[in-house]
């Protein structure tokens, strides 16, 4: 999201420097100082009032000058200005700040108010939490790319297997992999960060390679239910089970395979989650 923020300025008031000369054409009372106040702004929102600038023109040769090369005389003049006919920051300028605090105020005051009628009425702020999402999370995150024989043989044959099959494309050895039994149900996680690689409508076919891996590894009748997914760089890119998939190679919902770990739990109470995930 872009955020659009700075100072800007805008000019309050012009007023003649009398008593003056101009340095340049010597030209008396030729000076017209215009003041400027300037103001930070999110988004084009004046927020908060900074600081005036002075800024002097000579009517005759249209010379301008900065209030750092006032002479010591324009210096006065505008002194003088600033005290019978003074500059005002104008008021709209800090208008920002009041916006700001009404909408952090009402924000606040939604939040004491929601938590109020939790408090009033807990049967009605119950929420459905599932545990399950949880224990996916959990197992996704045991994806890597170093796999032993020794201490996960399923794993590793999976992944010389995928690595056989799989000719050219992506790189292989930077694949990550995870398996879980559960009864006579397999889950299967790949992650495949330069899936890019791959256009999304051959991606499905990552599919039929594990499968067709799981019948040379395992009897046919020791897995009755497959529950596959592929994970991208950023985001899960493929999923497959039983009897439901996403196949669009792009965006696919990890929440389809949550069958794997259970039925599906009752609403509970929010309050009820830390102890629950624990």
């Amino acid at each position: 999201m872009l955020f659009f923020f700075g100072s800007r300025a805008t000019k309050i008031k012009e007023r003649r420097l009398r008593n003056t000369k101009c340095p340049y054409c010597e030209t008396k009372d030729s000076f017209t100082v215009a003041t400027f106040s300037k103001y930070f702004h999110f988004f084009w929102i004046p927020i908060i009032p900074l600081f005036k600038t002075h800024v002097a023109e000579c009517s005759h040769c249209k010379k301008s000058y900065a209030k750092g090369q006032f002479t010591p005389e324009m210096l006065r003049s505008l002194e003088n200005e600033n005290r019978v006919n003074p500059a005002k920051k104008p008021i709209w300028q800090g208008c920002g700040c009041i916006v700001l605090v009404l909408f952090f105020g009402t924000m606040l005051a939604f939040s004491f108010y929601g938590v109020y009628m939790r408090s009033q009425n807990p049967e009605k702020y119950k929420i459905e939490l599932d545990p399950r999402l949880e224990l996916l999370n959990a197992d996704m995150d045991k994806l890597s790319r170093r796999v032993q024989r020794d201490t996960d043989s399923l794993t590793f044959s999976l992944k010389e297997c995928v690595a056989y099959d799989i000719v050219d494309g992506i790189d292989t050895d930077e694949i990550g992999y995870f398996t879980k039994w559960n009864g006579d149900k397999l889950l299967v996680l790949l992650k495949v960060n330069d899936i890019k690689k791959i256009e999304a409508k051959y991606r499905k076919e990552l599919f039929d390679v594990i499968e067709d891996c799981m019948d040379d590894i395992n009897p046919k009748d020791s897995i009755t239910e497959y529950y596959m997914a592929v994970e991208g760089k950023w985001n899960t890119v493929l999923v497959k089970t039983p009897t439901d998939a996403d196949l669009g190679g792009r965006f696919a919902d990890k929440k389809k395979l949550l069958p794997f770990y259970g039925e599906k739990p009752l609403p509970i109470e929010k309050t009820e989650m830390d102890s629950i995930l624990k």
